[in-house]
């Protein structure tokens, strides 16, 4: 008895634990996800979940085997070594260039630069501290994603999902009571990186209600749907133009889904059954529309003007951007590397650039681009090399599954693949306009999901 008690559900209150961790508390350190992604791995390793018809020791050798041919395990190591490496390369100092100074030739001026690193040869930083929020969320997340595919059963990735659905979105309500204290939510990738976690994690739940209601699990099933409805919560709440719709529509589309599942459950009534699964959605989101801090105003939410104002820095950002990485294409210039670099490649006589360099501040909106201009070519390669393991297997399982002509497929846990597949494809649209996966949150549960997805897809019978 002891021994279940420990072994069964350990790993995933472990890992909601880390994903609650990343959630609430802002400035953690490295330190921190040295411990929570190792001590995570440990308990994984050392007391995993045991199966049906499994001994404790098969487990543990099952789990040892795993992690051991796993590609993720030795893709998500060296990724996480080339971001660490950076942190302890710095600081560099801004100084003058005296190497190329001529005292004999009056024309020739000493140019300010940033100093090299002590490791010219490894990636750097200009402030190792501004690189902190990036490696928290990755070590956390490949080490979850390792639990995830290792240890967690499928039962049990379900609770996994709906647990770090709740979490996320009780960070709205305290958004909604407490404002002063989270303040923009910048441990979350401020206001916009909150809303990709909330959309992501939204269309997540509603995939584990579909199922968890057609496979008649009552309390999963209640427990899904009122995580999606505290995401939707804040969606509408605290997200901007692009997240209110894609989030209207995935729950236009829920409506219809929740009458069709409704009516093939064979239960009575259901009618009132399709209400009970679509009414709380449309009133949370009624109530995050009304209970926004400072009202919600349609001619600025879905105005011409904001849209105009974001392509405009969108596009200028861009090519600041490419003409940054030029100063280190390999390795790039380091974490924050646009704000402490952009001022030495724009033109000095263009002064609108200046302007919309001023008025934008110094994100850049496009995770893609900001990876290849602080981390460089081969820095991008590695760090993308662990979400390439977890979408690249669902891929493969795809194309054998296609292959399958004579065999029937057991479609069990459709609507999860799909509400899952749905959240990752509108996770890297919003990567594309904004940076939400350089924030430790949404980048932990973004590969959580990932590492999911390929266990939803349909099977052989």
């Amino acid at each position: 008895m002891i021994r279940i008690l420990l072994t069964k559900y350990w790993v995933l209150a472990h890992l909601l634990l880390v994903a609650g961790t990343l959630c609430f508390v802002p400035n953690l350190s490295a330190w921190f996800a040295l411990w929570a992604a190792g001590s995570l791995l440990l308990f994984a390793r050392f007391l995993p979940p045991v199966l049906k018809g499994e001994g404790f020791w098969a487990a543990r050798a099952r789990v040892e085997r795993t992690m051991g041919r796993d590609v993720l395990t030795w893709a998500g190591l060296l990724a996480v070594l080339y971001v660490g490496i950076a942190l302890f390369n710095g600081p560099r100092e801004w100084g003058l260039d005296l190497s190329s100074f001529n005292v004999l030739d009056l024309s020739a001026k000493p140019k300010w630069r940033f100093t090299d690193p002590p490791m010219a040869f490894a990636p750097s930083a200009v402030l190792p501290a501004e690189g902190v929020p990036f490696f928290v969320g990755l070590l956390c997340g490949v080490a979850c994603a390792l639990a995830v595919r290792a240890a967690l059963p499928r039962s049990q990735r379900l609770l996994a999902l709906v647990g770090v659905g709740l979490l996320a979105g009780l960070v709205a309500v305290f958004a909604l009571v407490a404002p002063g204290w989270t303040a923009g939510l910048p441990w979350l990738g401020g206001m916009e990186g909150a809303a990709a976690l909330w959309v992501l994690l939204f269309c997540v739940c509603l995939g584990v209600t579909g199922e968890t209601f057609l496979r008649r699990r009552g309390r999963l099933c209640a427990v899904a749907l009122a995580a999606a409805c505290l995401n939707i919560l804040g969606i509408f709440a605290f997200g901007g133009t692009l997240a209110i719709v894609l989030a209207g529509m995935a729950t236009v589309v829920w409506l219809i889904c929740a009458g069709f599942a409704a009516r093939v459950s064979g239960r009575k009534l259901a009618v009132l059954w399709g209400g009970a699964l679509g009414a709380p959605l449309v009133l949370a989101a009624l109530a995050g529309f009304f209970l926004a801090p400072g009202g919600r105003d349609f001619a600025v939410l879905f105005g011409n003007a904001s849209w105009e104002t974001f392509s405009t820095q969108w596009s200028f950002r861009q090519a600041l951007a490419f003409d940054v990485l030029d100063l280190d294409p390999m390795l790039g210039v380091g974490p924050n590397g646009l704000a402490h670099f952009a001022q030495q490649v724009l033109d000095a006589n263009d002064a609108s650039a200046w302007e919309l360099w001023r008025s934008g501040g110094n994100a850049l909106p496009c995770d893609l681009t900001r990876l290849l201009v602080e981390r460089g070519l081969l820095g991008a390669i590695l760090i993308l090399l662990p979400g390439i393991a977890l979408l690249g297997r669902c891929v493969v399982r795809g194309i054998a599954l296609s292959r399958l002509r004579t065999r029937r497929l057991d479609y069990r846990y459709c609507f999860v693949f799909v509400g899952s597949l749905l959240g990752v494809v509108l996770m890297l649209v919003f990567s594309v306009i904004g940076a939400p996966l350089h924030a430790p949150a949404p980048l932990c549960a973004f590969l959580i999901v990932c590492a999911c997805l390929a266990g939803w897809l349909p099977r052989p019978r």
